[in-house]
């Protein structure tokens, strides 16, 4: 049977997690070129900071119209940022109840978080269908919220589906961005000249502050043995050329400190290095575990449900190793390193044997799903 793909088409994409909606993006923009697309996020990486987001950044990149939004995030350590919070809501809801009559999107696609939350449910009032993919084991409390008036539910675990109340759930498994299944071959920036291995250093889009100070302790020994590409995140930029500078002259040029990782670059690095020491968001885990990486976990602790643990061990399966914040320390990163780097072979084929089990169709089987609803709501009109 032939496709009915709808012509006139307005796919409104939001929410706090940026690589599965790009890949999503590419997806679409390869299947459906017609289509208009606009994303709905954060401009800005943190509350009252200047610095532009990630995810504007690599949105407007690619083409698409960013439209900001000014949303409450529901803070764990509660006190006065919570009440400056929940202040931000109403604007939210204000900002996406315009965005909505202004653009009159088909659907609205959303990856969860709280700036997704106003988006969905006032697209809900205004009768527009949500679609929502939830990427990591354990729902958020987003999309929990979404899910309840989400037309369709997407998840990337079969796990996933029994924190759901609904019939209406497919497992698509996760949108991989096309770089990282088709990587480059030869590195997008020039590197030393030099045959130590690669150790890659990523704290999420915006840099992990206590990982990074755990591996400036650490430096001066990586360094000895390593190449260190580390992605230190915008607002710590600063400190790590600080840092680089005091570095002993005969390791300083092994050190290469990036503000953020992205395209070609970071596709080549997760391939290439050797060992990859991060966070463990769903969307880092599983593109590590596409490209087979070797990787040390330091979880966020913070994370709800302690969704970036379970995550975490899901690469353990992959010859992984998962340390917890509260034992990271420079000693203890260098030991784990060296004993990684001791059972690296071993380490390596878990990890191919990993990738080989991991879905690479997740983008397409989910915009299936977004195409469904847009040929069910234009047949209706």
């Amino acid at each position: 049977m032939r496709e009915h793909t709808p012509k006139d088409v307005t796919v409104m994409l939001t929410g706090g997690h940026v690589t599965p909606a790009i890949a999503t993006i590419e997806e679409i923009q390869s299947r459906y070129p017609s289509w208009r697309l606009v994303f709905v996020g954060r401009k800005h990486a943190f509350e009252g900071v200047s610095v532009v987001s990630e995810e504007y950044t690599l949105i407007t990149s690619m083409g698409i119209r960013f439209l900001p939004i000014i949303a409450g995030r529901l803070k764990r350590e509660g006190g006065i940022g919570q009440m400056f919070a929940l202040f931000k809501t109403p604007i939210g809801y204000i900002q996406a109840f315009f965005y909505m009559i202004r653009e009159r999107p088909s659907v609205v696609v959303s990856f969860g978080g709280y700036v997704g939350l106003p988006v969905s449910l006032v697209a809900w009032a205004f009768g527009i269908p949500v679609v929502i993919h939830e990427q990591t084991t354990r729902p958020g409390v987003a999309n929990r919220m979404i899910a309840r008036i989400a037309k369709e539910i997407c998840v990337s675990f079969p796990d996933t589906s029994l924190y759901f109340r609904s019939s209406r759930i497919h497992v698509t498994g996760l949108p991989i961005r096309r770089g990282i299944l088709k990587f480059p071959q030869k590195s997008p920036i020039q590197l030393p000249k030099d045959d130590r291995p690669i150790l890659l250093i990523v704290g999420g889009s915006t840099g992990s502050v206590s990982i990074n100070s755990i591996v400036y302790k650490a430096l001066p020994k990586l360094l000895r043995r390593f190449i260190v590409i580390h992605q230190v995140g915008r607002i710590s930029e600063t400190r790590a050329h600080e840092v680089a500078r005091s570095l002993p002259p005969d390791v300083r040029r092994f050190y290469i400190p990036e503000a953020y990782i992205a395209g070609d670059f970071y596709s080549w690095a997760i391939h290439n290095a050797k060992i990859v020491i991060c966070r463990s968001g769903a969307n880092t885990v599983m593109e590590l575990g596409v490209a087979a990486s070797v990787a040390l976990c330091v979880p966020l602790p913070w994370s709800a449900n302690q969704e970036q643990y379970h995550n975490a061990k899901y690469l353990e399966q992959g010859g992984g190793v998962v340390l917890p914040q509260h034992e990271a320390t420079a000693g203890k990163l260098l030991e784990l390193v060296q004993t990684m780097m001791a059972t690296w072979d071993e380490r390596k084929a878990k990890a191919q044997t990993l990738a080989a089990r991991i879905p690479k169709d997740g983008a397409r089987r989910f915009v299936d799903v977004i195409g469904q609803v847009v040929a069910m709501k234009s047949s209706r009109v």
